[in-house]
């Protein structure tokens, strides 16, 4: 197993997903979503210092897995950027870095608030993990594929400092 896998079955630095909830500041969030071109879903392309997403932990090149407990992967970036605006003050993030993504990807896994908690199972046998307050049954769900389509590249600017519109 590579070292990126083992820390990401570990759970260790950058081996979960994280649940970056933030209120939104004088300038905005301070965050800059973007698309990549080839590449399914929406990606964190700046953190502006001293934001209120800095210290929600988000990170440049972090993958956007849900909005304020929706799941925003086959969504548009119109669509994710709507999400992000429709609670007015304040947002929640869940997020995968680059290393934790290719490694959920490996066991074709979706990532879910519960591993943010409960961790990633080792491997793809694992038993699904119920969490005690939970009667929704399996959290760890097979990933559907992924379509090759290339994507438009698109920018949005989540702060005010820019001049894009700011959420």
């Amino acid at each position: 197993m590579a070292k990126e896998q083992e820390a990401a079955a570990a759970g260790g630095a950058g081996g979960r997903p994280r649940l970056c909830a933030m209120q939104k500041g004088e300038t905005g969030y301070g965050f800059h979503l973007h698309g990549e071109k080839g590449k399914s879903g929406q990606f964190i392309r700046k953190v502006e210092p001293d934001s209120p997403a800095e210290a929600a932990g988000l990170r440049a090149g972090d993958r956007v897995v849900e909005v304020n407990g929706v799941n925003v992967e086959k969504e548009t970036h119109h669509q994710v950027v709507q999400r992000i605006k429709a609670v007015e003050t304040e947002t929640c993030l869940l997020v995968v870095d680059k290393e934790t993504d290719e490694y959920l990807r490996s066991l074709r896994l979706t990532c879910t608030e519960e591993m943010v908690h409960t961790g990633i199972p080792t491997h793809p046998d694992a038993s699904p993990v119920k969490s005690p307050a939970s009667d929704n049954g399996d959290v760890w769900k097979l990933q559907a594929e992924l379509s090759s389509r290339n994507l438009k590249r698109h920018k949005h600017s989540l702060s005010s400092e820019s001049g894009k519109k700011a959420a």
